[in-house]
This record gives C-alpha cells, sequence and structure tokens, in this order.
C-alpha cells in the first residue's frame, strides 16, 4: 500500500478526527486545516480544528476560521497533522492523546521526521493544500465550497499567489478544481488583503525603518522587536507577510526576519531566491523548511542571533 492510500484508508476508519497544524501559522496551514475539517466533517466525520498559536488576522475571513481551537484537542479517534514537520511543531497539541489514537502526518517539507502512526510525505507538492485536494480526491470525498475555499488559499499563499518556483502545473490544476468546487478567487484574495488591523500596518512602518542589506546586496534583513510590538498592540502573529518586504530589495537572494520572542529567544524566517538553501541555515538551530522557504528559534538575544545567523547565511550564497 502506497503512502497515500494509508492515509485515505486511516482517515475512513476512524469516526472522529481531529485537524491541526503547525505553530506560527499561516495560509497553508490554516488553509489546509479547515478545508480537510469541512469536507470531512461534510462526509459525517466528528471533526474539530485546533492550533496553538494566534491566527494572522488576514485569514480572518476564511470560513470555518472561528471554530480553531488553541486547547490540546481531547477524544478524538485520530489526529491529522497537516504541513508540519515534526512533533515539536504541533505546540503540544498531541500530547495527552488516548493511547489507542492514530497520527496522520501529511506534509510537503522534505526535512519531515515521520513522526506519525501513518506518514505520507511529498515535498514535490506545492502546499498541504494542495495534498489535501488530493487526499480528499483519492477517497471519494465531496469537496464542498467552504472547504473548496479553504484549500484555494492554501495553495495561493504558499506559492506567493501562484509566483513562486513551486507553481507547478500540478497546483494549478488543484487550483482549478477547487475554483470549480467554488471557491471564488476574487473574494478569497481581497479577503487576503483587506483584514489587516491598523497597528499591523503601524508596526510594518517601525519595522520597515530597521531593514538593512549585507553582502554586496544580496542578504537583507528586518528586525521586528517586542518593544515595536508592543507599542502599536499587536502579536507576533501579524508579522507572518512582512519577509516579503525585505526579499523584494532588488538584487536580495537572501530574505531574514529576526522576531524577538523574548531577552534570550528569537524565531527567524528565511527566504531565498534561486540556489541558496536556506532550509540548510535553519537546520543548524533545530529548524527546517524547504529549500527556499524555512525558519527556526534561536535561544540568544537579538544581537546574538543575528551575529549567528548572518555569517551562515552570506556562507549560504556560495
Amino acid at each position: 500500500m502506497n503512502e497515500l492510500a494509508a492515509v485515505v484508508t486511516a482517515l475512513q476508519a476512524a469516526p472522529s478526527i481531529a485537524v491541526l497544524a503547525h505553530v506560527n501559522p499561516e495560509g497553508d496551514a490554516i488553509g489546509s486545516t479547515l478545508g480537510a475539517t469541512l469536507a470531512l466533517r461534510a462526509a459525517g466525520k466528528r471533526t474539530a480544528p485546533f492550533n496553538a498559536d494566534p491566527l494572522p488576522p488576514e485569514l480572518a475571513h476564511l470560513p470555518g476560521v472561528h471554530e480553531v481551537c488553541c486547547e490540546r484537542p481531547v477524544g478524538f479517534d485520530c489526529y491529522l497533522v497537516l504541513d508540519t514537520s515534526n512533533v515539536e511543531r504541533t505546540g503540544g497539541l498531541l500530547a495527552g492523546r488516548p493511547p489507542n489514537a492514530v497520527v496522520v502526518n501529511v506534509d510537503h517539507h522534505a526535512g519531515n521526521t515521520r513522526f506519525g502512526d501513518v506518514n505520507w510525505v511529498d515535498p514535490a507538492a506545492s502546499s498541504a493544500g494542495e495534498m489535501v485536494h488530493r487526499l480528499l480526491r483519492q477517497a471519494g470525498v465531496p469537496i464542498p465550497p467552504p472547504a473548496a475555499a479553504n484549500l484555494f488559499a492554501a495553495i495561493l499563499t504558499d506559492t506567493g499567489n501562484f509566483q513562486f518556483a513551486n507553481t507547478h502545473a500540478a497546483a494549478l490544476r488543484a487550483a482549478a478544481a477547487l475554483v470549480e468546487a467554488g471557491a471564488d478567487p476574487e473574494a478569497i484574495g481581497r479577503g487576503l488583503r483587506a483584514n489587516r488591523p491598523l497597528g499591523q500596518l503601524r508596526l510594518l512602518g517601525d519595522v520597515l525603518r530597521s531593514l538593512q542589506v549585507t553582502a554586496a546586496g544580496r542578504v537583507a534583513w528586518i528586525e521586528i522587536t517586542v518593544a515595536m510590538r508592543q507599542a502599536v498592540g499587536v502579536g507576533l502573529e501579524v508579522t507572518e507577510e512582512f519577509i516579503e518586504y525585505p526579499r523584494s530589495v532588488a538584487g536580495v537572494e537572501i530574505a531574514i526576519a529576526f522576531k524577538e520572542i523574548g531577552p534570550d529567544e528569537v524565531r527567524v524566517s528565511l527566504r531565498s531566491f534561486g540556489a541558496p538553501d536556506v532550509a540548510g541555515v535553519a537546520k543548524t538551530f533545530g529548524g527546517g523548511g524547504h529549500h527556499n522557504a524555512a525558519g527556526c528559534t534561536v535561544k540568544a538575544g537579538l544581537a546574538e542571533a543575528k551575529a549567528q545567523i548572518l555569517p551562515l547565511a552570506e556562507a549560504a550564497l556560495a
């Protein structure tokens, strides 16, 4: 039995399914979580969506988003984990599950640790949303319009509005099928752009003033400090897209966002174009991701985190 077939079998056997994804979620994590939750529920399963962290405000328009719970799932037969490369990135949501519960791991990160009882890992997939679409079709599960909207949003965000290198034919075919199933691209795109709190934009202004470039203009980075966020009253969840600004600077091949969590903890997001492997940089600190999009947490102050990460980023250009 191949991996996809094994996942289908596991889900078909489970009367109840908790669906969850990684901490610090973005469009693919939440879109795939909600898409799977709503489609499997419509097919007769008892389902609920979970995430350990607050959701970015730009996802507030997605159907079913207010159902997402940050508490640990209790009493489910199956735990479907999406877009998550290792157990740690579930934020503890798998702790306390029933001893006979089945963990199903569906992910597109090459560094996935295959932590599930059943695993389907496809690094060639553009997104978890694309994989969930394929999974539901393989299982013969109809995709109602609310689920289609979420899965379309998942693919849209993880392909950078169909502009990143992972925008291959399979991703576009899945997106087209989801439009046919009821996803409205105009409404989804408008929702992703038009749900930003004022504090997020004020924070962005402060963050852009921190923008610096090094390595002959090939590496750019921004800083997001606790003080900046506190001054405008927003959480870290609003900063997910900020890395696109250093990434957009002419000549930049690697972009980095340093997000201060506390005096001795910094979350680091990394993006690259072409050959530089930022997943290798993230892996040095126990993180991971894709060749051109990755992240990690550095247990150090902001200055020290920069001192550790920036030389590795410059080395990745070689």
